[in-house]
């Protein structure tokens, strides 16, 4: 027969374990899963991110470069790091669709290759 001791020492071990998963996991979801943005702009071409505008002659968002740059890149930084953000819009890789032409035939170039 177990008593309330074993019971409470049960529960607070669940209770860490249950905060040590947490964390872990929490600590797992921040990690990039993309593969790396190859500043293809392909992204940018098909839709806008919450901090973009749409310009509808070019197709594309306003604050792409001819170098498939933001051009509001140090803006977005500097206002996600003071708001402490933890994950910011830059540095998670591409994730939208990394499959997509443009990045194709970017890595291709890169590598080398016809």
């Amino acid at each position: 027969m177990s008593s309330s001791n074993d019971k409470e020492d049960g529960k607070k071990e669940d209770a860490s374990l249950s905060e040590e998963f947490l964390r872990e996991l929490d600590d797992a979801l921040k990690e990039p899963v993309c593969p790396e943005c190859v500043m293809c702009g392909w992204c940018c071409k098909q839709t806008i991110c919450y901090y973009g505008q749409w310009n509808y002659n070019r197709h594309q968002c306003e604050f792409l470069t001819d170098d498939n740059l933001c051009s509001k890149y140090e803006e977005i930084v500097n206002y996600e790091k003071s708001i402490k953000l933890e994950v910011g819009l830059f540095g998670s890789g591409c994730c939208l669709n990394y499959a997509n032409p443009d990045r194709i035939e970017l890595l291709k170039r890169r590598n080398g290759e016809p």
